[in-house]
């Protein structure tokens, strides 16, 4: 385990109740939960509906293009991940359904030694982490899923992972009015999160495998990206910096970032747009997991970071506390 910044933002936001008039605050907080909440939610549970299906016909090929989108639409439920601020029963939900940064186990041989073994499957699946989203990875792009043992354990992963994003789903849909109704713990759950999953981006996902995290210093390697197995950790980046995208530049509807600028000069925010903007087309640049050329990248996700956690906090004259927390 290793020690890592966790940033945990504790948000004191009169300033939020004034500023604007309560049907705005209403709006916004209505089109984050709906169209993107849930929506991600419902992705997901799609997903994992076209593994599951392609799985059963023993299809190799639509298994893995089911597990990539089932990447995108993950991400984006993780990355604005706020139920366990609405329900501390749920703050641990992630880590049962995804293991990246959590732990240092080898699942690999665990898995070899689940395939192999006799017992039924949920002896030999006891662990939460053999029936996470890395452990499908395994299964789907190292495994052959036409073997039946092989195959019966993707079903497993799949229908725990699906059961803890219904779960998800249900608890969402019940907290709706307590968080649309209490805008200040609202906005102080959204900066919260947006600002946590932002350093985790460029430290844990692009860092890292750089060589540009505190831990990793000039040491560059791909397979500590997040999906080094199959080849969809660019992918993922991008999920997360397009729901970036949908709580803080979307031109579709009224969204966080347009709350932002109206209560600031709009300064910050037209830059960190143009910064995810620019993050979004260098990380298309990536191909094949190759992060060798991913400086800029970094550079232009740090620069979110460093706008959301600095400068509009303190344009907004929020008190922020850094927190040291387990890692690893």
């Amino acid at each position: 385990m290793r020690i890592f910044k966790t940033i945990i933002v504790f948000l004191f936001l009169s300033i939020f109740a004034s500023a604007n008039d309560k049907s705005e605050n209403v709006e916004v907080l209505n089109n984050l939960y709906e169209k993107v909440i849930i929506k991600n939610v419902n992705r997901t549970l799609s997903s994992l509906e076209a593994i599951k299906t392609a799985v059963e016909k023993q299809n190799i090929q639509e298994s893995k293009k089911g597990f990539k989108q089932l990447v995108k639409a993950w991400k984006s439920v993780e990355t604005f991940y706020i139920l366990g601020d609405l329900n501390e029963d749920f703050i641990d939900t992630p880590r049962l359904i995804d293991i990246f940064h959590n732990g240092n186990e080898d699942i690999k041989k665990q898995l070899d030694r689940a395939i192999k073994s006799k017992d039924e499957l949920r002896i030999a699946l006891f662990k939460n982490s053999l029936k996470s989203i890395n452990a499908l990875e395994y299964i789907l792009y190292v495994k052959d899923i036409k073997k039946q043992r092989v195959n019966d354990i993707a079903l497993v992963i799949v229908k725990r992972i699906t059961s803890h994003i219904k779960d998800i789903k249900a608890e969402y849909l019940a907290q709706k009015k307590n968080f649309t109704e209490n805008l200040q713990k609202a906005n102080s759950i959204i900066i919260n999160a947006i600002i946590q999953n932002s350093y985790k981006l460029k430290e844990w996902r692009i860092g890292d495998v750089i060589g540009l995290s505190k831990k990793y210093e000039n040491n560059f390697d791909n397979r500590r990206a997040e999906y080094y197995i199959s080849k969809n950790s660019a992918i993922a980046i991008e999920a997360i910096l397009h729901t970036y995208e949908n709580i803080l530049d979307n031109p579709k509807y009224y969204e966080f970032g347009d709350y932002l600028v109206k209560l600031t000069d709009g300064v910050q925010m037209k830059e960190l747009r143009a910064s995810l903007k620019k993050s979004i087309k260098l990380v298309k640049q990536i191909k094949n997991d190759d992060f060798k050329k991913a400086q800029t990248l970094f550079d232009e996700v740090n620069k979110i970071h460093v706008i959301l956690f600095i400068e509009m906090v303190e344009d907004l004259s929020i008190n922020a506390k850094i927190l040291d927390a387990d890692g690893d």
